[in-house]
């Protein structure tokens, strides 16, 4: 099987040849910038190689547009003019896409978007419930926070239909639940944007009670490090280092208590494996809720090394040095990554 690297800006995407039969998949991303995105590529391609689909699948292509809805719709055009087998999408916005996703359906290109959402009928979207995720979240947080006090929020990319879903979800919590939203911030998605939002809340506020964050793991609890301030309450995803401070003693006796809202990042590899079924004549409703991922510091386990044996058995959190500090620990699945060892996914080369 091939996997294609990665194209950019208004790159072609009939490089990926014909092989022997199998099918042909592009997979349409937008933004890029953070190590989400980086997983959810990854586990498509370690999906494609694993037993399940290599014998059907011949070769993986990837086109980053960045941003820019118009990029995006140009690239997938072209994924429709080379006739892809079928167009796995991150899409940038839930409605400026629309049009050229109908195009690719009316081609009879099984269109799937992971995650993020659009509102083009013919699409099928595999993603959770956003707004529940932003609640179950924003209740814990309240919990943590007894129903008072004064909390900032870490959002994610603007304009996504993610990021809409989540923040007003957790808005209304706040709201129910007498609590003072004092500010929030683009973090899109991403540690580096997220440690500049919690640096200038902590150099502007001497009253936060509670954060509540889309991202942010490492670099929220990094910012009270710097800033000297005992930690608060606090919501992110999951990211591995977020999962380690929360098991960690030195931290819980700093303050530091929370939950672990995960966006699984293989719901990419769950389209690969429902695009191929549809291509082979299964049929798909419009929306396909996979469930997310939610663990408090109570529900946290420890891997060893990652074997199947051990994902299998509910271990959730990597060793220290095993994985990035920002890497997803929520990654694995028992369907739609089964077979997929941490070794196995660390080792695919998406370049």
């Amino acid at each position: 099987m091939t996997l294609m690297g990665c194209a950019s800006g208004n790159t072609g995407g009939g490089s990926a040849g014909d092989g022997d039969g199998g099918y042909r998949i592009a997979l349409s991303m937008s933004y890029s910038g953070n190590d989400w995105q980086g997983e959810a590529q990854s586990l498509v391609y370690a999906a494609a190689e694993s037993d399940a689909l290599k014998d059907k699948v011949d070769s993986v292509e990837t086109f980053i547009a960045g941003t820019d809805a118009q990029t995006q719709i140009s690239q997938i055009q072209q994924m429709i003019t080379a006739q892809y087998d079928a167009i796995l999408i991150y899409p940038i916005s839930p409605t400026a896409l629309n049009q050229v996703i109908k195009q690719g359906c009316d081609a009879g290109i099984p269109m799937f978007t992971y995650d993020a959402v659009v509102t083009e009928p013919c699409a099928k979207n595999v993603t959770f419930d956003q707004a529940e995720f932003g609640k179950v979240g924003a209740e814990y947080l309240s919990d943590l926070m007894g129903d008072t006090g004064n909390v900032v929020l870490i959002t994610g990319v603007a304009g996504t239909s993610v990021d809409e879903d989540r923040t007003n979800a957790a808005r209304a919590v706040f709201e129910e639940r007498g609590i003072n939203v004092l500010d929030s911030c683009a973090g899109d998605w991403a540690q580096g944007p997220a440690g500049e939002c919690m640096s200038r809340f902590l150099a502007a506020f001497d009253d936060i009670d509670g954060v509540w964050a889309q991202v942010g793991g490492v670099a929220v609890p990094a910012a009270f490090e710097a800033a000297g301030r005992p930690f608060v309450p606090m919501i992110a995803e999951a990211e591995n280092l977020y999962r380690l401070h929360l098991q960690d003693p030195e931290y819980i006796e700093n303050g530091l208590q929370g939950g672990s809202a995960g966006s699984p990042p293989w719901q990419s590899a769950a389209a690969l494996h429902m695009a191929v079924r549809a291509i082979e004549g299964e049929e798909f409703p419009s929306t396909i809720d996979v469930g997310f991922d939610w663990a408090t510091q109570e529900d946290l386990k420890m891997c060893e090394t990652g074997s199947a044996e051990e994902l299998e058995a509910g271990c959730n959190t990597f060793p220290a040095g095993m994985v990035s500090d920002g890497f997803m620990a929520d990654w694995w699945h028992p369907e739609w990554t089964a077979g997929i060892d941490l070794d196995t996914l660390l080792s695919v080369d998406v370049d």
